[in-house]
């Protein structure tokens, strides 16, 4: 954060997905007593950190809401894990991974609707599709037509991310809650000349469209997720982590 806002008020309702400081007491960095910093909601600027930063036990009390950036300045890697979302991780209460499978496999009981990315050539696209999840398997299945762009990127390139997201509008208002999945994995392709390809297009239960005509149609994509952040707001109530990280390797970090 900028020194200028040194003693700005702070805007304390920014909404359970941001992140809160991380290190040090910052009211002693600066040389002053100890305090808590949700009396009055003033910024108090402390030392600089990085997502591997861990919150020290006599850190001040703050609003919730607030970000770590409000307070310090944040030194962000390129590496995906080293983000705002590592400081999560590494600073609250995971989750066992079989548990946090277990709600992955809550929130995504049939064919659900996602966003996904594919990259071509440095130029991101990003499509609507629908993944059905294989729950022994731990993999995720789409189907999508010959000749879409995605598919012919995915030739190229096999890496992919998707995310799949419900909870508060502001149009729907309610409870300020959300859940969501977002994946990082890679995709193989299966046709018709594949022998998965009828058993994998029977467990998808298309609508309207027939084997015969499916089997000249579409392609099959398997993607196999690498790592899975599964996000929720209400595990803040139950003393953990908004963020957690499934790891097919089994190890979170």
């Amino acid at each position: 954060m900028s020194k200028k806002l040194t003693g700005a008020a702070c805007v304390a309702a920014l909404g359970v997905f941001a992140l809160v400081p991380l290190v040090g007491n910052l009211a002693q960095a600066q040389g002053s007593a100890p305090r808590e910093i949700a009396q009055d909601g003033r910024i108090v600027l402390g030392p600089p950190i990085t997502p591997q930063t861990v919150k020290s036990p006599d850190h001040p009390r703050y609003p919730r809401g607030w970000t770590c950036a409000e307070c310090h300045d944040i030194s962000f890697e390129v590496d995906m894990m080293s983000t705002a979302s590592r400081m999560y991780l590494r600073n609250f209460a995971e989750l066992p991974q079989d548990e946090i499978w277990d709600r992955i496999v809550e929130f995504l009981p049939g064919r659900e609707r996602f966003v996904m990315a594919t990259v071509f050539e440095g130029r991101p696209t990003a499509t609507t599709v629908d993944m059905v999840l294989d729950v022994d398997e731990k993999m995720l299945y789409v189907v999508s037509e010959h000749g879409t762009e995605k598919l012919m990127h995915l030739e190229v390139n096999p890496r992919m991310s998707a995310v799949r997201a419900a909870g508060w509008t502001v149009a729907a208002g309610g409870a300020r809650q959300w859940v969501s999945v977002q994946i990082n994995g890679t995709v193989e392709l299966i046709d018709a000349t594949d022998e998965r390809f009828f058993p994998t297009l029977e467990r998808y239960q298309l609508a309207r469209i027939d084997a015969e005509r499916a089997a000249r149609r579409f392609v099959i994509q398997r993607i196999k997720p690498e790592d899975i952040f599964y996000f929720n707001t209400n595990l803040e109530q139950e003393g953990y982590s908004v963020y957690q990280l499934w790891k097919r390797d089994g190890k979170s970090d």
